[in-house]
């Protein structure tokens, strides 16, 4: 009986690291998401200040992968969050195939990507993006 339990307790903690795993690669693609967002937005904003002949089409153009970003960065805390309550429910000992990453069922529980996108901790960042470039866009254009 020992031996069994400890069995299940090697699968348990070998589960609980897969899990951990993917719950930290998410954070890390979040994070990666929110450099790209930056550097695209930083280099939109030089392209914008330095053209000789400024349109609306460079501040258009910046704002379409900046959503994509926000967006793409929401789906990842969604699934995070899901991902989280796996790892809780193996963690408590409550009934799940070992091995399993399968966080589908979380999903539901789990708030929209549009809602967290414009929770506080997705959206602060990609709003003082989108103002910087709002910002530099009508600076330029008011100058022309």
């Amino acid at each position: 009986m020992a031996d069994n339990e400890q069995r299940d307790e090697s699968i348990r903690i070998a589960h609980l690291t897969m899990l951990q795993g993917v719950i930290t690669r998410m954070g890390a693609n979040s994070f990666t998401l929110k450099a790209l967002a930056a550097t695209f937005g930083s280099a939109a904003v030089a392209v914008m200040a330095t053209v000789k002949t400024p349109s609306l089409y460079y501040s258009v153009a910046a704002l379409v992968p900046m959503v994509m970003f926000w967006l793409m960065d929401a789906q990842y805390l969604r699934l995070e969050r899901a991902y989280r309550q796996l790892y809780d429910n193996v963690r408590k000992g409550v009934e799940v195939e070992a091995y399993s990453l399968e966080a589908s069922p979380f999903m539901q529980d789990s708030a929209s990507v549009f809602r967290l996108a414009i929770s506080w901790s997705v959206s602060w960042f990609y709003v003082a993006i989108l103002l910087s470039l709002g910002t530099v866009a009508s600076l330029i254009y008011i100058e022309v």
